[in-house]
C-alpha cells in the first residue's frame, strides 16, 4: 500500500473456469468458449483497474470466505480496509464498458468523502465506492446482492447514513449470452470487441489429420490404369 493513495480498487471475481460454470456466455460450440470469454472479461477488468492510478487488490474465488455472495464480498471489503485503506472501490469482471476515466472519477469522488454508485441496467451496480466510516460488515453482507433490487437498497443505505452520493453513467453487465450480444453493439475498446467476437462467432476449422493427408496425396499422385481409387475426404 502507498501512503499517498489511501484508495484501493477491490476486484472481486471468480476464476475464469468457475465463472464459466455459473454463466453461459456462448450457447454454441465447445464449452471452452465460455471459459475464454470469462478470461477476457477478467483480463479487461484487471487492465482497466491498473490504469486508475491507485492500488488494486484482487480477491478471487480461492481467497473468498463465506456461504453467500454477500458474506464473501463483505469479507473481502473488510480485508481491504484491514490493510489500511480509507476508501474502497469495488468492481467485478462483468462490465466491459467500464473505462479508466470512470474509475478515476470515482477515485476523486470517494477522496472527497462521497459514496459512488455505478448503476447497471439490470438494477444492480457495476461499481461501489465507499469510505471506511460507512462500512458495517453485517449490514453490507445482508444486502440483496445479485438481484435487481440491489441498486435501490444501496441508495436506501446511503440515505440512512446521510451520505453524499455520486452516480456514474448507467452501464450494462454481462451475465449471459443475450447480455454479451447486446454489449458487443455498444462502445467497447476495439481490441476487446475483436477478441470477444472472435471467440463467440469464429467457426470451427475442419482439419485433415496428417496421416490421411499423406495417404490422399499418395493416391492422387500415382496414375492408375484401372478404375479410379476412391480418395479419403473430410
Amino acid at each position: 500500500m502507498t501512503t499517498a493513495a489511501p484508495v484501493a480498487i477491490l476486484l472481486f471475481t471468480r476464476s475464469a473456469a468457475e465463472e464459466a460454470r455459473h454463466k453461459r456466455f456462448v450457447g454454441h460450440g465447445p464449452p471452452g468458449r465460455n471459459v475464454s470469454v470469462a478470461a477476457q472479461l477478467i483480463h479487461h477488468a484487471q487492465a482497466t483497474a491498473a490504469l486508475a492510478g491507485v492500488d488494486v487488490v484482487c480477491v478471487d474465488s480461492s481467497q473468498q470466505t463465506g456461504a453467500t455472495f454477500g458474506e464473501r464480498l463483505a469479507d473481502a471489503m473488510q480485508q481491504v480496509f484491514g490493510l489500511g485503506y480509507e476508501q474502497v472501490l469495488v468492481i467485478g469482471n462483468d462490465c466491459p464498458q467500464l473505462a479508466p476515466h470512470l474509475l478515476r472519477q470515482a477515485v476523486a469522488a470517494v477522496r472527497c468523502g462521497k459514496t459512488v454508485l455505478g448503476p447497471a441496467t439490470d438494477g444492480g451496480v457495476y461499481l461501489l465506492g465507499i469510505s471506511r466510516r460507512w462500512f458495517e460488515q453485517a449490514c453490507w453482507q445482508a444486502l440483496p446482492w445479485q438481484t435487481r433490487h440491489l441498486g435501490a437498497a444501496l441508495q436506501q443505505v446511503c440515505r440512512q447514513h446521510k451520505a453524499l452520493v455520486e452516480f456514474l453513467p448507467l452501464l450494462a453487465d454481462v451475465d449471459n449470452e443475450q447480455d454479451l450480444v447486446r454489449v458487443l453493439h455498444q462502445p467497447l475498446p476495439r481490441a476487446l470487441r475483436r477478441r470477444l467476437r472472435h471467440i463467440c462467432f469464429a467457426k470451427p476449422i475442419l482439419r485433415v489429420s496428417s496421416s490421411r493427408r499423406v495417404r490422399r496425396l499418395a493416391t492422387t499422385a500415382q496414375p492408375h490404369r484401372g478404375p479410379p481409387v476412391t480418395g479419403t475426404y473430410c
